[in-house]
């Protein structure tokens, strides 16, 4: 870098005279107001058609005037000592005459800053001009500006008055002027001025007070400068010793990682490889398997075929035993056989292995799911439960469990929409499905899993009108509106229920609202245990009476008519009155028969016996008769229901042992009403069930919240209310339907 050494009293500097931006010689350089200094050329293309400068050097932001940069201060102290340096550099190479060119310099000017020789310099000396020449001897000169560079340093002229030097300095103005300017511009009446040089010397002492404050603050900056380097250096150490450790422990989490990846991944295939070659194994056996069976059937069939076309007689008959016992065995084999193994298998992946340390899983089926318990009729407002079940539950551990996935069901409405259906998952083998259905019609229910069918699905859902539990009324004891042990219920003409009780020796009448009307007990009878009544058309009401095996039968006011059958009966419960012949029919309950009766207590006939074929009984308790004569017995020990004819002879017979739709356990009470339904109070499974005529299922009438406890006696209100002889309750509960 260019520089210029000069000597100042006590110290020595070295004042760079080269552009930062350019990096060449300063061109009439100009100084920003923050004291640096750059080439008026460079400050131009600096400026462009912006209105200010940001300086290159400490970024300060400077508004430019109208002038532009032309406007900007010229640094005059920068020109000098230009000035002075090409001066030392042209001394160093024997500098010669600046007017002649010729002779060798002896003088110098101090206001021109020029150097001549002898002659040369007498002539400057009487050039016409207002400038007063100062002429020095060259060798008094190098030792002055040596010695003192700013005695021999050219004059400043004022700017405004060219030809006349900075002799005075304006404080009122705060700016130097010529002696032209203090009678022009800055007149003593409206001006402080003082001469240049006192007004210097007191600049400079300020500027040494200055100097000395700078440099503290200089030195200040300069230990905070080593301390931010120390830090920025200990910076530097400390991210080249930590970018090293992230880049190891980085090298190490790949290395872990794959490592991860890697046993993951091969656990993944080998499961996927063994669910692969066990599935294979189970089909291969299995179409091997029917493969061979399929040969003995077309080996067996072409033999025959073969025999049948070309044989003769004794050949024919003499191949007959080998025939049959083939054909027999043939014919048993199962043919019509689903596939032992699914054929699902998938690999989901998981979107963070960071997390789980998993890629993913293999789903597959692990065996062959059925629907069952599927309630096929329902009341709106009903939930549907059913379950899906392993076809090979007890060699499904809970692991394989897990691997089943997207079980799906969904339930499709009359109205054509779709709703889902919740699937609970029972970590056993099973799972749960259930919904509400809200509108009547045909459903229809689907499951899928991992979106395939499952066998018995879709299954055809008949939801009804809405029913539930109206009320009830009565509570143990003996006391009036209450119970011990109730059988019978009977509509009476009136609209009032009938209560048979069978351990309080009595019967209550009570409305269908649960209010008690009356109470009938028979004082001059002992051992009265009514357990069943019917009313007839003029209203009379015949009454069972296990206790004296007989029936009773007395008027609408309670007054006792006659009583018949006595020493004929072995424990008569139920009692039905025929409709369209007026008998009245009676169920021998030990004696496994059935009675009929005229109404004045003549025995017509008895059919029935004990056993389970068709007209057989095993405990009958109950009957009742629809509108055509048709007569429906609860064949409680064979869990079914029978109908007869009028007559007595068998029609047909409906329920099998069990808990589902269209079966029963212990059925007791039954009543058919004017529309030819028939209801049936189940005792063991505590429910009432409702069934069309012919025996089909058609639904439950309560519900497992509404509590039923072994209910025994039941009838139909002509408004279709179904009323119940809670027995294990010992209350009347009021449904409707």
């Amino acid at each position: 870098m260019a520089s210029v050494s000069l000597n100042y009293p006590n110290k020595s500097t070295r004042i760079s005279l080269l552009c930062v931006i350019c990096c060449e010689r300063y061109k009439n350089p100009k100084i920003l107001p923050c004291l640096h200094s750059f080439c008026e050329p460079c400050l131009g293309k600096l400026a462009g058609e912006m209105g200010a400068i940001t300086c290159p050097v400490c970024r300060r932001v400077h508004e430019l005037t109208d002038n532009g940069v032309a406007g900007i201060q010229v640094n005059i102290f920068l020109n000098d000592l230009i000035a002075l340096f090409e001066e030392q550099k042209s001394v160093n190479t024997s500098k010669k005459c600046d007017g002649c060119e010729q002779g060798d310099v002896t003088k110098h000017c101090t206001v021109c800053s020029f150097d001549f020789c002898s002659n040369c310099a007498t002539t400057h000396g009487k050039l016409p001009t207002t400038k007063s020449h100062r002429l020095l001897r060259f060798d008094e000169y190098m030792a002055a500006k040596s010695a003192d560079p700013s005695s021999v340093q050219p004059p400043v002229y004022c700017n405004t008055h060219l030809d006349y030097p900075v002799e005075f300095y304006c404080d009122t103005c705060n700016m130097a002027i010529c002696l032209k300017c203090t009678a022009l511009d800055h007149p003593l009446t409206k001006h402080q001025y003082r001469c240049v040089k006192d007004a210097a010397k007191e600049f400079t002492r300020n500027l040494h007070v200055v100097i000395d404050k700078v440099k503290v603050k200089e030195t200040e900056a300069n230990n905070s400068k080593l301390k931010v380097q120390q830090i920025l250096e200990s910076l530097e150490k400390c991210f080249q010793r930590e970018e090293e450790s992230l880049r190891k422990h980085i090298r190490q989490i790949i290395d872990e990682t794959t490592r991860l990846i890697q046993e993951n991944g091969n656990k993944l295939l080998t499961e996927l490889k063994g669910e692969y070659e066990k599935r294979k194994v189970n089909l291969t056996a299995q179409l091997k398997e029917l493969d061979i069976g399929e040969n003995d059937l077309t080996s067996t069939r072409e033999y025959v075929e073969k025999l049948v076309h070309y044989g003769n007689a004794s050949q024919l008959m003499s191949a007959k035993r080998r025939v049959d016992h083939q054909t027999e065995k043939l014919l048993k084999v199962q043919t019509q056989a689903e596939p032992v193994e699914d054929d699902y298998m998938e690999f989901q992946q998981c979107d963070d292995f960071c997390r789980g340390k998993c890629l993913g899983t293999i789903k597959f089926i692990p065996t062959v799911y059925k629907v069952e318990s599927v309630t096929q009729t329902l009341r709106v407002g009903e939930d549907i439960t059913c379950t899906i079940r392993s076809a090979n539950e007890s060699n499904l551990n809970k692991e394989e469990v897990s691997h089943v996935v997207q079980v799906e069901a969904e339930m499709k409405t009359p109205d054509g929409n779709t709703q889902k259906v919740e699937v609970k998952d029972n970590e056993n083998g099973t799972m749960t499905l259930k919904t509400r259905v809200e509108v009547e019609g045909e459903h229809e229910l689907s499951v899928t899993v991992c979106k395939k069918p499952v066998n018995g699905t879709p299954v055809n859902i008949n939801v009804i009108a809405k029913k539930g539990l109206m009320c009830n009324f009565g509570e143990k004891g003996s006391g009036i509106g209450q119970f011990d042990s109730i059988w019978g219920v009977t509509m009476m003409r009136n609209g009032d229920v009938l209560v048979a009780e069978n351990s309080n020796d009595r019967l209550q009448s009570f409305t269908v609202n649960g209010r008690h009307r009356k109470m009938l007990k028979f004082a001059n009878v002992s051992n009265f245990y009514p357990c069943d009544a019917a009313v007839s058309v003029n209203g009379n009401v015949f009454t069972t009476d296990s206790g004296n095996k007989q029936v009773f039968v007395y008027d609408e006011n309670g007054e006792l008519i006659r009583c018949f059958g006595k020493g004929k009966m072995q424990w008569p419960i139920g009692i039905a009155i025929n409709p369209v012949n007026g008998r009245v029919y009676i169920v021998n309950n030990r004696a496994h028969c059935i009675h009929i009766y005229d109404q004045d207590g003549n025995h017509i006939k008895s059919f029935g016996s004990n056993g389970s074929q068709k007209g057989q009984f095993s405990y009958p308790y109950f009957v009742c008769i629809d509108n055509t004569g048709n007569v429906y017995v609860s064949d409680s020990g064979n869990h079914r229901i029978q109908v007869f004819s009028g007559d007595g002879h068998f029609l047909y017979t409906f329920g099998s042992p069990g808990s589902g739709d269209g079966q029963m356990k212990c059925p007791h009470g039954i009543t058919v009403d004017k529309h030819g339904y028939v209801y049936v109070a189940e005792y063991n499974n505590n429910r009432i069930v409702k069934y069309e005529s012919n025996g089909k299922f058609v639904c439950r009438i309560d519900d497992v919240s509404d509590g039923l406890n072994h209910p025994i006696g039941v009838c139909v209100t002509d408004d279709d209310r179904v009323i119940v002889a809670d027995n294990g309750n010992s209350c009347i509960k009021v449904f409707t339907q």
